[in-house]
């Protein structure tokens, strides 16, 4: 598998926030359909991988990815919580006239969509959350991961600035050479090899990270520090519906850990998909986001 070297496009349109900063977001699929605002990973911004387009078309809805402050094309802002999110995504469906929308977070984005949906913003009508990060707080949450990923948000949790040096590795550009793509499909679980199989280009488009830190790499080590920190909010306290998926042999994110937040949010549901890794989320994203949008 070559390595990918894409042009990092513009984003499809920006807007500038009260404070100044600008919010950058791609969308895909229907203009018609209903509103879903997709929450990238960590590390990651509104680029991904290039099926996404089709599956917002193939499942009627009208996909919206921002960048998060700091990734992609949005600007970073220092000091930024979590719960801080919610007010960025609300003066999103303001300048794009949204009476309804729905919020739908993948892995390091499913916090910021919990958030979303504690923030009580009548117009979010109901969340899903696919293969979404827990709480990492605490030495014993992190003791839940993989090695690799255990030692990444040990060092987080030290603050931003100790985060700098693992946004400068996980993006230097070396992880996308072949040896390296090989590398990693050896590790994956069998589910999410044979997604690999079935879309080659996959894999090396995840890891093409540049565009991510297109403006530096601040706003991807705040990420990962926040990941460490208390998110900010109370999961018991979300009245709206909330819909948790995982995957039972994914090794970036623990299945039970995904069910521990799905039992703390009183209107939830919580589906395991069989055999899948973490790399269901995305073959399954039209899926998700019909169902979730057709819910209510």
């Amino acid at each position: 598998m070559p390595p990918v070297h894409r042009d990092i496009p513009a984003p499809s349109a920006q807007l500038t926030l009260g404070d100044g900063r600008v919010l950058a977001w791609d969308e895909h699929g229907d203009r018609a359909g209903p509103a879903v605002i997709y929450l990238h990973g960590t590390p990651g911004c509104r680029i991904l991988w290039s099926g996404i387009p089709r599956m917002a078309e193939e499942s009627g809805v009208r996909l919206i990815m921002p960048d998060r402050p700091g990734c992609g094309a949005s600007t970073f802002r220092p000091g930024r919580r979590i719960t801080d999110w919610p007010d960025d995504v609300a003066a999103l469906a303001d300048h794009l006239h949204l009476s309804r929308y729905w919020v739908l977070g993948a892995s390091g984005g499913g916090p910021y969509a919990l958030a979303c949906a504690a923030g009580g913003d009548p117009r979010l009508v109901r969340a899903a959350v696919t293969s979404g990060i827990g709480p990492l707080d605490t030495p014993e949450a992190r003791d839940r991961l993989t090695d690799t990923n255990r030692s990444i948000f040990t060092t987080a949790a030290a603050g931003a600035d100790a985060a700098l040096p693992i946004a400068q590795a996980l993006t230097a550009g070396g992880s996308s050479s072949e040896n390296s793509v090989a590398a990693m499909i050896a590790t994956m679980p069998a589910g999410d090899q044979a997604i690999v199989r079935e879309h080659p280009e996959m894999l090396a488009e995840l890891v093409d990270l540049r565009a991510v830190v297109a403006h530096g790499l601040e706003g991807l080590a705040h990420e990962l520090w926040l990941a460490t920190r208390p998110w900010g909010f109370d999961p018991a306290a979300i009245s709206i519906p909330v819909d948790f998926y995982a995957g039972d042999h994914d090794r970036n994110v623990p299945v039970r850990m995904v069910a521990e937040q799905a039992s703390l949010v009183p209107r939830s549901t919580f589906t395991v998909w069989p055999g899948a890794g973490h790399l269901a989320e995305l073959v399954r994203l039209g899926e998700v986001a019909s169902h979730l949008t057709a819910a209510d």
